[in-house]
This record gives structure tokens, C-alpha cells and sequence, in this order.
């Protein structure tokens, strides 16, 4: 029979199956667990397993078992590497999970280097998608803080100056120049006094002054 797991380096002088020899040969590398799943697996393919070794395997987990939930995944060699952990991702498990379980020494397996660089860059990339997503959060929220800021309305904050004068009257102490261009300065107050003078009116000279000539008679 072609080579199907470790557990094919302690097959029985019959070279049809196994038994307790073999059983005691693969312990000194392997954990029981480790051990009943490759002989489960060298079952289904057909080999004998010895009615001793049966009662022996019945006290370990196997790959069906609750307490070694990744031994479905146990490669040909006995651990956990890429490929197996790569179908243990394609079954839903996370990579930090799968970790973690290993870590837990339930299963006896390890993460050889190909399965461990794998599940470094994992961990990296979620790590740098839950800090994208962390830093976006917080400019959301920052946009959505500057959205909801209260505006002023126009106008409002703007007090216009007052214009009423002492009498009550608006605009009663504005004053108002108005200038012509050629016919001099009219200038007209309103304030105190209800009065009003025409200050200088140019008749037609061009230096601006009045005339010191006497007045005709008309």
C-alpha cells in the first residue's frame, strides 16, 4: 500500500495493519490523539486495526471529536500546516482561532513555518483593516460633528447703530452734504434749531468768492 500518513512508517510486520507495537513505536513522536486520527485515517483506506489497539485508541480524540475540533484537519505528517490550515480557514475558521486552539495543546499538533508565516500575514492584514476601519469611523464622525454645528443665521450677532435723536425723531441730527459741481456747497442741518442758511452760493465766478460790488438794481 502507497505511503498515506506517518502512521504508515509503524505499519505491523504484516504490512496489512496495525497493532499495539505500532501504537507504542509512533508515541515516542507523536500524541494519542495525533495518533488515533492517522489510524482512523489508514482505516477508512482499509488497513486492520488490531481489536488491542482499538480498546487502546478509545481513550484519546479523534478527528470527530468536540474536544479536537482542528484534528479534521490534521495533515499527513501528524500537524497543522499550510494546507491544512488553509482548509481550516476555507471552513470558517479565523486565523487567530485556529491559534489559539493549537496553542491550547488539545490536539498535539503544531504549526510548522509555512502555516505560521501564513497566519502572521493574516493577522497583520486584519490588523491593518481594523485600524482602516477605526480611522475611518473617526473621520465620519468628525464630518458628521462639523455637519451638525450650529450655524449663525445672517445677520444675527449684527446690532445696526443707533439713529434717534433726542427728540425721538430718526435722524434728527443727520447731517446731509450734498456738493454740486459747479455751483459751489449747499449745506442744510436739522439739529437743535429748526434754521437753515444757504452757507455760500458761487453766481457764476470762478474763484468761489462773492463780488464787493454793489448790488443792481433790477
Amino acid at each position: 500500500m502507497d505511503w498515506l500518513n506517518f502512521m504508515s512508517d509503524y505499519i505491523g510486520p504484516s504490512g496489512k495493519g496495525f497493532g499495539l507495537g505500532s501504537w507504542t513505536n509512533a508515541r515516542n513522536n507523536y500524541s494519542g490523539n495525533q495518533i488515533k486520527v492517522a489510524l482512523q485515517r489508514q482505516a477508512q483506506a482499509g488497513m486492520n486495526i488490531g481489536s488491542g489497539l482499538r480498546t487502546k485508541m478509545q481513550g484519546y480524540q479523534g478527528y470527530a471529536h468536540a474536544d479536537n475540533p482542528l484534528g479534521q484537519f490534521q495533515g499527513k505528517y501528524g500537524n497543522l500546516g499550510l494546507t491544512a490550515y488553509n482548509e481550516a480557514k476555507a471552513a470558517g475558521w479565523k486565523p487567530q482561532d485556529i491559534y489559539d486552539e493549537i496553542q491550547s495543546g488539545r490536539s498535539g499538533m503544531f504549526m510548522p513555518e509555512g502555516a505560521m508565516n501564513q497566519y502572521n500575514m493574516d493577522i497583520e492584514q486584519e490588523e491593518n483593516q481594523t485600524q482602516w476601519k477605526s480611522d475611518l469611523q473617526t473621520q465620519m464622525a468628525d464630518l458628521t460633528s462639523q455637519i451638525n454645528e450650529p450655524v449663525d443665521p445672517p445677520g444675527v450677532g449684527y446690532s445696526a447703530p443707533s439713529v434717534v435723536g433726542k427728540s425721538g425723531t430718526r435722524g434728527a441730527n443727520l447731517k446731509i452734504a450734498e456738493r454740486g459741481s459747479r455751483s459751489g456747497t449747499r449745506r442744510w442741518k436739522r439739529g437743535g434749531d429748526s434754521s437753515w442758511s444757504m452757507a455760500t452760493v458761487n453766481t457764476g465766478g470762478t474763484s468761489g468768492k462773492a463780488s464787493n460790488s454793489s448790488p443792481v438794481n433790477v
